[in-house]
């Protein structure tokens, strides 16, 4: 059964036990789920529903979040609000109760299941979207350990087959210049993951950001290491053995054994692997929860800080509403109010002058 035939049994379920307008409301939320599947590369339509791992539900957290913040936010000015939020992940929570309980169609181990369901219960509870939380925005600290693990050099056996080195060597050249772009531009990992050769723009060092649906295209900037980074493993990918045209092959590919030397872009999910796998390589697993979304926090809070100017950074992130990007400058404004107590904390009354 696919995830897809799975909701619509689930809301005919809903409709027959509880109310038409119950199920009506729910589906929206699974509209989420299905749009976050689509972005990990899992169509519901295509995806059997063993698929729903505890791990890629957890994820569908932390997407659905970064979706209300900036894509419903940025396109309507009524923002989503907290009790249409816990609706959404009511949603979710009940779609599961129904395969793991009632129909018994997801096998999933009982303990792992309920901390799933305490996460999603978490998750539904009032939160102020209007302020970055300080668990979502990285320390300067982090983001060197970060980048100490990519750039690491590779420790490759002696009897490794030279095509299993030559994978090895390409994928740490492109998480290096992942990461460093991800840094210096901001992109959302869906935009980053879309990009293709021809979207490179050579003479300032930047890319095309395409969206279709009638969304205006926008460009990002990369650093000058950015920028070498990602010529350096194209330059290393030799492309153009695949009767394809070449500024159509992704920027960034897959180098799997499953790809067979195939430029097939990565998922979503594939690069969130990546950042599991370097955080824990480099400790900042234990003290922060890195994500590809992380570095666009990083780069918004360090882009307005340099800058001073909102309305830039706006359209630095390609958002479409002020109220989106004033997060940010809540953020400094909690950096401020912290700095200046640490400042003046010496001060007492006594010592003022009139």
């Amino acid at each position: 059964m696919t995830i897809d035939e799975a909701i619509e049994r689930y809301l005919d379920y809903l409709r027959a036990s509880r109310s038409v307008a119950t199920a009506d409301t729910y589906a929206t939320g699974l509209n989420h789920l299905r749009a976050y599947l689509d972005d990990q590369g899992l169509p519901a339509d295509e995806t059997d529903v063993g698929a729903l791992a505890p791990g890629l539900v957890t994820d569908f957290i932390t997407w659905l979040y970064d979706y209300l913040v900036e894509e419903v936010a940025a396109g309507d000015e009524r923002r989503v609000s907290e009790s249409t939020k816990a609706t959404y992940f009511a949603a979710v929570s009940g779609f599961l109760d129904y395969l793991v309980v009632e129909t018994e169609q997801l096998p999933i181990e009982g303990t792992a299941y309920d901390a799933l369901r305490r996460a999603l219960a978490r998750a539904s509870r009032p939160r102020d979207r209007d302020r970055l939380s300080p668990d979502k925005l990285p320390s300067h600290q982090v983001v060197r350990m970060l980048l100490e693990a990519v750039h690491a050099p590779l420790d490759l056996p002696e009897g490794m087959a030279e095509g299993a080195k030559r994978r090895k060597r390409l994928i740490r050249l492109r998480n290096i210049a992942i990461v460093e772009a991800l840094l210096s531009s901001g992109l959302r990992v869906g935009e980053l993951v879309r990009l293709e050769r021809g979207h490179l723009l050579y003479d300032v060092k930047g890319a095309l950001v395409k969206y279709g649906k009638g969304k205006k295209d926008r460009e990002v900037l990369f650093s000058d290491r950015a920028w070498s980074a990602i010529r350096a493993y194209l330059r290393a990918r030799v492309d153009g053995d695949e009767g394809r045209p070449l500024s159509s092959l992704p920027v960034f590919s897959r180098h799997d054994r499953g790809a067979g030397g195939r430029a097939l872009p990565l998922s979503t999910r594939s690069v969130q692997h990546v950042f599991v796998d370097l955080a824990s390589r480099a400790g900042i697993a234990e003290r922060f929860h890195l994500t590809p979304h992380t570095l666009r926090h990083y780069f918004a809070t360090e882009f307005l800080s340099e800058t001073g100017d909102l309305a830039l950074t706006q359209y630095a992130l390609g958002h479409a509403s002020p109220a989106t990007t004033r997060i940010y400058a809540k953020t400094k404004w909690e950096d401020y109010r912290r700095a200046h107590g640490r400042v003046f904390a010496s001060d007492s009354d006594e010592d003022q002058t009139p």
